[in-house]
């Protein structure tokens, strides 16, 4: 004999999973679409041991890192206060992680693969800097490769 409160939890456990199925889809399809206007595009290339920053309009820099001044010569990540940067990250050589943690920003880099996301840049005063770092263990100096994302 069917009991018929437990057919009425069943429903309801079920119906709920239902749902937190079809929210969690939805959610998760609307967090890894790219912007359709973005503000900046930038290819990051992932080195042993430091970032590559190319531009749309050509220009290319890598940044080297020194761990005594916690300075980064050679260029950095440069972005507009409240801009939308769509950034494509690869690696040439092993997997790196890029990773902005102040902005909640991570993804790997994957030899032989691009992979597409964006961010928004904060509202902050032109000059600000982001660290960027590898938090992917990827050989001796790992710690040294670290980089800024520079408000301009």
């Amino acid at each position: 004999m069917v009991n018929k409160l437990e057919v009425a939890w069943t429903l309801v456990v079920v119906g709920l999973l239902a749902g937190v199925a079809v929210y969690s889809t939805v959610l998760l399809y609307h967090l890894d679409s790219l912007p359709a206007n973005p503000t900046e595009y930038v290819e990051v290339i992932g080195h042993q041991w430091y970032w590559e920053f190319i531009y749309t309009n050509g220009t290319e820099v890598n940044s080297t890192y020194d761990p005594t001044t916690n300075t980064v010569s050679g260029g950095a990540l440069w972005a507009p206060p409240g801009a939308v940067v769509q950034v494509n990250v690869t690696s040439t050589d092993v997997i790196h992680s890029f990773n902005i943690p102040q902005l909640g920003v991570r993804i790997d880099a994957i030899p032989g693969r691009m992979n597409h996301f964006a961010f928004s840049v904060p509202n902050a005063a032109a000059g600000t800097e982001y660290l960027i770092q590898c938090t992917e263990f990827c050989g001796t100096f790992h710690g040294t490769m670290r980089s800024f994302l520079v408000v301009t």
